[in-house]
């Protein structure tokens, strides 16, 4: 055997070995197991990885979502320029047991039957998908900077889809298509100046306004050639969270720690929002884009690959912090234009959405969102400083300050029975309630549909005659239909009105709620159920043994002021444990979570929920840590109350 090959092959091998230890740590197992982990490396040649699948179906999962991750750590293990090649191995099991019948059927007619209408217009699973995190962006750049970013994203998978990562000339209208602007808007905002300026770190354009290159064409005449835009496909972090998280990193190094360690220590928080938090500190005048940047910065350009891979895992944890938002391409192409939509309306429709409907961890739906500061935070959502343009969109009889299209299709507002205070007198940043339409207003007639309410149902063919949909929701919110077609039930944010959430789950609410019994001990397959986490996750937590104790822990920590913003204490704990299925909270919430069930309630039942009620004195040796932890009043316990013990709290 060749010395030279021999020695390729095994630093191939141990090479390989070291990416799979990362992907095993970075993936959830269930995926690991089923694609990754009976990979082997077959060469390394001139800079080409060759790796074998089992079979095709693993080799086309691999190149499809891989190819770049192991790509990227091959580089910082290697410390060379490397391609990965992935080929399906020499006897793939499931292809030879499938041979003969496939030849038996080399071809097959589908036949698409029996849609309901609402999929065929709308095609629901056709969706843009983008970070969460640009709810966060927009406040600073705006929605019409959020519009266009999300348009060239999407034009940039597009060339990413075609396997040419180094460009690819498309016509503009494919980055227009999903920006949710008119053609004059469009152009108007990409040559705004001011919007240019926020864009930066986003899109960005290559060559010069003034410059213009030439390229000979077909039919020998001279053609322009097409405008360079980079499309960075990862957000970059908002100036305020940027100066934050420098500060904060910058703490560190001064007190001697070295790079690597300040950016663990960083990556380690518990919380990382609270990281984000302003503070006290020099003001830089450097502009950092992303922590990668901060790295380089602080390594002065030499950065190795420990110290890059920690900065992208610190990126990338504060960018999926707040998930994922699915904006239907129906909705971009069709119901903006058609219900005239402004940018900033059409944003802040998009932003209430994801904020009663998504929780891509729990499959779980609500369509009721509560603003806490009112129009002021709405406002905030859209960029603007002026409350009274939400106010005006909200209120049909301001009908001289209105611009745009007829908000109160996709939100409508819930009056408060508590105070019963008149909408229009409560103002600035008095709480307000929506109940957001989360279908689209299916409108193929142009006739008008539904609206936000829910009383107004649309048939198939998009008329008031002829066939209904089932249940597309309830006035009380009850008996909610999935875009899909399925009911789905749950919610997202803690609960706040006595209404009926589903047509499957009560929640105890007024003076016949019934008593809660307490379990004897905890267990985590019947609390995932209870709480109607998606099967599958349910699953991968079952197997692999994640701790139920850390599972409560986390929901207690949720609903304690130190949490600082989140709201969402299922979500959350469950997330947790698929990062780490053992680690607790840490502190007294490790100490609570290990009371027994009935012990527990009690704290919770004493502890009240509303600033004008008086606390329960109990006899319990935690009872001041948990006052301490919890605080004299918490609005959240209640929502911890059902995810526990499967019902609300008895008023």
């Amino acid at each position: 055997m060749n010395p030279e090959h021999s020695k390729n092959k095994n630093e191939c091998q141990q090479a390989w070995e070291s990416v799979l230890g990362q992907l095993q740590l970075d993936m959830p197992r269930a995926s690991f197991d089923t694609w990754v982990r009976d990979t082997e490396p077959l060469s390394f040649e001139d800079g080409v990885i060759t790796v074998s699948t089992r079979n095709v179906y693993a080799r086309d999962w691999l190149e499809s979502r891989l190819t770049s991750t192991a790509q990227r750590l091959l580089i910082g293990i290697l410390n060379q320029s490397v391609s990965v090649r992935f080929v399906v191995g020499d006897n793939p099991q499931e292809e030879m047991e499938s041979t003969d019948e496939e030849n038996d059927e080399p071809e097959i007619t589908i036949e698409p039957v029996q849609w309901l209408d609402y999929d065929k217009i709308v095609q629901p699973h056709k969706q843009v998908v983008v970070k969460g995190y640009l709810r966060r962006l927009g406040t600073e750049i705006g929605p019409k900077a959020i519009w266009l970013y999300i348009g060239f994203h999407q034009a940039a998978w597009k060339v990413h889809s075609n396997g040419n990562d180094s460009g690819l000339a498309l016509h503009s209208r494919e980055a227009m298509r999903f920006s949710g602007l008119s053609f004059g808007a469009f152009w108007r905002s990409l040559r705004h100046k001011e919007i240019q300026s926020e864009l930066r770190g986003l899109v960005q354009r290559v060559d010069s306004p003034g410059e213009h290159h030439y390229r000979r064409g077909r039919d020998g005449r001279p053609h322009r050639r097409p405008v360079r835009y980079q499309v960075c496909m990862t957000p970059r972090l908002t100036r305020a969270d940027a100066v934050a998280l420098y500060a904060r990193l910058k703490e560190l190094l001064n007190s001697g720690a070295t790079l690597p360690n300040a950016l663990q220590e960083l990556l380690d928080a518990e919380d990382v929002m609270k990281l984000l938090l302003p503070m006290e500190s020099k003001q830089s005048n450097i502009q950092f884009n992303t922590v990668m940047d901060m790295a380089r910065f602080e390594a002065s350009e030499t950065c190795s690959s420990e110290v890059d891979r920690l900065a992208q895992e610190l990126h990338r944890r504060i960018v999926n912090s707040l998930g994922d938002i699915h904006i239907p391409h129906y909705f971009i192409t069709k119901t903006i234009k058609r219900f005239n939509l402004t940018p900033a309306q059409a944003w802040l429709v998009t932003v209430a959405r994801d904020m009663a409907y998504l929780n891509s961890r729990t499959g779980e739906r609500r369509e009721v969102v509560t603003f806490k500061r009112g129009y002021v935070e709405m406002a905030e959502l859209i960029g603007s400083k002026r409350y009274k343009t939400v106010q005006a969109w909200l209120n049909k009889e301001w009908v001289t300050e209105q611009r745009g299209g007829d908000l109160t299709r996709f939100l409508v507002e819930i009056e408060p029975r508590e105070t019963g205070a008149y909408s229009d007198l409560r103002v600035d940043t008095m709480p307000r309630a929506y109940r957001v339409l989360l279908d689209e207003p299916l409108d193929a007639n142009g006739s008008n549909k539904v609206d936000a309410s829910g009383r107004n149902r649309l048939d198939a063919d998009g008329s008031n005659s002829g066939t209904q949909m089932e249940a597309l929701v309830d006035a009380n919110g009850s008996n909610m239909a999935d875009a899909n077609g399925t009911d789905l039930n749950s919610f997202k944010h803690p609960l706040n009105t006595c209404q009926e959430n589903t047509s499957t789950t009560q929640h105890a609410c007024g003076e016949n709620a019934a008593e809660v019994v307490a379990p004897d001990f905890w267990e985590l397959e019947t609390l995932l159920q209870q709480n109607d986490v998606h099967p599958k996750v349910l699953r991968e937590l079952l197997e692999v043994q994640a701790s139920v104790h850390a599972f409560v822990s986390w929901v207690l920590y949720v609903a304690s002021p130190q949490s600082g913003n989140l709201s969402d204490p299922l979500g959350y704990a469950i997330s947790r444990l698929r990062e780490h299925p053992l680690r607790e909270a840490r502190g007294v919430f490790q100490q609570f979570a290990d009371l027994p069930p009935a012990e527990l309630l009690l704290l919770i039942d004493s502890t009240p929920t509303r600033a004008y009620e008086l606390p329960k004195q109990i006899n319990h040796p935690l009872a001041p840590a948990w006052k301490k932890a919890m605080g004299s009043n918490n609005s959240l316990l209640p929502a911890v109350r059902t995810i526990l013990f499967g019902e609300g709290d008895n008023e």
